[in-house]
């Protein structure tokens, strides 16, 4: 097909897409409707977060469960601060990947919709939500990039070995792992 057809095609479709969104855009929603739909993204957000509750009350029980042997890091030339920031490091990964990060994120996505979709019916954000996922984000952001640039320092050989092994990918209890170490 040549481009002046495909230009000209192109052109058509947005026209009749244009015209479609016009009248969408047209039609006045009634204050019930509008509730409905402001209901609607926060009944969406709501259960994101209950499956996101249970992902992670099901990560902590497998965390508990699972003690990191002392043996675990002989075979690398490891120091006790190095051990202590890829036990950190890894653990975090390990639980992120336990409770679904993509979820995290769907639910962090879905926060700004129903916020945005309440401020464009009512003018302003009225409901009161149990969580404040811009404070969230943040301060688990600057953990993880911290945490992250820090286990980057630890050669990349021994990153790789680390990142190899079963025992650091499913969820671990820090604190007893940490204790068991002697690294506390």
């Amino acid at each position: 097909m040549g481009a002046a057809k495909q230009w000209f095609i192109a052109c058509l479709l947005w026209v009749f897409m244009s015209a479609s969104f016009a009248e969408e855009g047209a039609t006045l929603l009634s204050d019930e409707q509008e509730d409905e739909i402001i209901n609607l993204a926060y009944s969406q957000l709501k259960a994101s977060i209950e499956e996101l509750e249970k992902n992670i009350d099901q990560c902590e029980i497998l965390a508990r469960k699972n003690v990191l042997d002392a043996a675990l890091f002989q075979s690398l030339l490891l120091t006790d601060q190095e051990k202590r920031i890829a036990i950190s490091y890894l653990s975090y990964m390990a639980q992120s990947e336990c409770e679904d990060t993509r979820l995290w994120a769907n639910i962090h996505l879905e926060y700004a919709q129903f916020k945005d979709i309440e401020k464009y019916y009512k003018g302003k954000n009225i409901i009161k939500t149990d969580i404040d996922l811009e404070i969230i984000c943040c301060m688990i952001s600057r953990r993880y990039f911290e945490s992250k640039w820090k286990y980057l320092k630890i050669a990349p050989d021994v990153r790789k070995k680390l990142e190899r092994m079963p025992e650091l990918q499913k969820p671990f209890d820090v604190i007893q792992t940490v204790k068991t170490m002697g690294l506390l």
